[in-house]
């Protein structure tokens, strides 16, 4: 009998599951979900890179973990199909953290952790071919409201290139609420007259084409954005499917900022990363605003008032990328393609957090064809009810200030490498839909 009690006790200890470590059980889940944020000197305010680091936010971690507050990720899985970039938790990733923070946080054997993952020092897209830096530091104010600029840096590329990933990195990022990195073709009349290194306000020519070359074969040189910086938003790669961004010969990069003060002095050198395609591309990825209004007016104390905007593709194309880009009233926001077969299909939904402004990068791009109508729709809660909003008893219009409203949808698409990019929408190319 007692041999028999022995045995049962001996295999219940070998069939008992071992409790969550955070070396075996854990750092997979932070490699794969939080690492890209939470290291040192990037977005998150906090390094999750070791036990010493991350033991101390154990709890937060799973409250934030079990509200799916982190890592934020917003779109619906219901539409739209899989995004190569999904940051969202599993239910067992979820469950694995939550039993490793109830049984106490316990370290394990450090031999059961995965490699580390090794990052580039600095940069998300590994370490750059080319970098476009400011030509000098810029002061920023101590307070105030600094307008939303460009500034011109003469890169003069020396010869045709095309692109494979690019990436933003603010200098300061207390200082950068957002930036963008443009590519400024030869002979584009926008920005021609502007000083070097210096802010230099927008103009009506912001988004001029280049001026009219003659015919010649390759792709057309156009004004495109070469990368993001937002929260949320940081490091670009155009290589789905083989292809890469077009940089023509002579081209100069322009960068769009915008800076918030933080109550003392400040300084910002601000750069651009470039990785360069390895082969010759397939296709071209061109950004753009594809779906845009800068008509709307947003009532008083209104808890959901609707914007919608919509455009018509000129052209086949290929979606890639989209990313809703609005301010402190925005709530949530959803892109339909009406197709010319009289089907409609959503393409993206979900919530809007103004501190996460999230890019969705479709796994597998959505093919739209010629007379594809693109239909932005998104709501606005400009009541007290908003924690975020700066002053409920306004009409708020379209602005470039935090404190004005946008209703944006930027966008990577992919043609031919031949294709005309600026063929894609007509000019006018957005009209604002009212119910």
């Amino acid at each position: 009998m007692f041999r028999i009690l022995a045995a049962g006790l001996l295999a219940g200890a070998v069939i008992a599951p071992a409790a969550v470590t955070f070396h075996r059980d854990v750092v997979p889940i932070l490699q794969q979900r939080c690492q890209g944020c939470h290291r040192p000197n990037d977005i998150a305010p906090m390094s999750f890179m070791t036990y010493a680091e991350t033991r101390p936010w154990a709890k937060a971690m799973k409250e934030a973990v079990v509200s799916r507050k982190m890592p934020p990720w917003f779109a619906d899985p219901e539409y739209a199909g899989h995004f190569t970039n999904d940051r969202s938790l599993t239910p067992k990733q979820i469950e694995t953290l939550t039993a490793w923070v109830d049984a106490g946080a316990p370290e394990g054997n450090a031999r059961d952790a995965p490699p580390p993952v090794q990052f580039s020092e600095g940069w998300s897209i590994g370490k750059p071919d080319m970098i476009v830096e400011y030509p000098h530091a810029l002061d920023i104010p101590a307070t105030g409201i600094v307008d939303q600029s460009n500034m011109l840096v003469r890169v003069n590329f020396p010869k045709d290139a095309w692109i494979g990933a690019a990436e933003v990195r603010p200098g300061n990022p207390r200082v950068v609420h957002h930036m963008k990195a443009w590519i400024r073709p030869p002979n584009s009349p926008w920005m021609k007259d502007a000083p070097e290194g210096e802010l230099y306000k927008p103009t009506r020519a912001q988004f001029a084409a280049a001026a009219e070359e003659p015919e010649t074969k390759g792709p057309r040189p156009v004004q495109d954005i070469l990368a993001k910086f937002n929260p949320g938003v940081n490091a670009m790669e155009f290589t789905n499917g083989g292809a890469a961004k077009f940089v023509a010969a002579g081209s100069d990069i322009v960068f769009e900022i915008h800076y918030a003060t933080t109550g003392k002095p400040e300084k910002d050198r601000s750069r651009v990363g470039i990785i360069f395609a390895k082969e010759p591309p397939k296709e071209r990825y061109f950004t753009t605003m594809g779906v845009n209004t800068t008509n709307f007016v947003i009532p008083p104390g209104a808890t959901n008032h609707e914007v919608r905007a919509e455009s018509v593709l000129q052209a086949k194309t290929k979606l890639a990328w989209v990313q809703p880009h609005m301010h402190l009233r925005a709530k949530d926001y959803e892109l339909r393609a009406h197709y010319p077969s009289g089907e409609t299909q959503v393409l993206l939904k979900g919530k809007f957090d103004f501190n996460w402004q999230l890019g969705y990068e479709f796994a597998k791009p959505i093919v739209l064809p010629k007379g594809t109508r693109l239909e932005s729709i998104a709501h606005y809660d400009n009541s007290a009810n908003n924690k975020w909003n700066p002053n409920p008893n306004i009409e708020v219009t379209y602005g470039p200030q935090t404190t004005d409203e946008m209703s944006v949808s930027f966008m990577g698409f992919i043609i031919g490498v031949n294709d005309d990019p600026l063929a894609l929408f007509p000019r006018g190319r957005v009209r604002q839909v009212v119910e």
